[in-house]
């Protein structure tokens, strides 16, 4: 199973996080379930379920001319929230 780093950002923090899943987009969920309170500036226990549901929603873009990285973002409390995606082993 191929092993994803995940760097998320937002309000001009970030928290990273790995996890082995099938597939990136399986993991995002995961990961941003256990972001923990306050890692990133205002993310709070509401705002880390409302980011989890949107998560299933969304669509990610590959980076151009990049090998196995991905991004996606969304809105969340007027903030962008971006997640980006990289597998890191095969």
């Amino acid at each position: 199973m191929p092993l994803f780093t995940y760097v998320a950002c937002y309000r001009g923090g970030t928290y990273s996080d790995q996890d082995a899943k099938g597939n990136f987009k399986g993991s995002a969920a995961v990961v941003i379930g256990r972001i923990p309170e306050n890692a990133l500036p205002s993310f709070s226990a509401t705002l880390r379920k409302a980011a989890i549901e949107k998560t299933y929603r969304i669509e990610w873009q590959a980076i151009p001319n990049k090998t196995n990285l991905w991004r996606t973002s969304f809105e969340l409390d007027g903030s962008e929230f971006a997640i980006y995606a990289v597998q890191t082993e095969r």
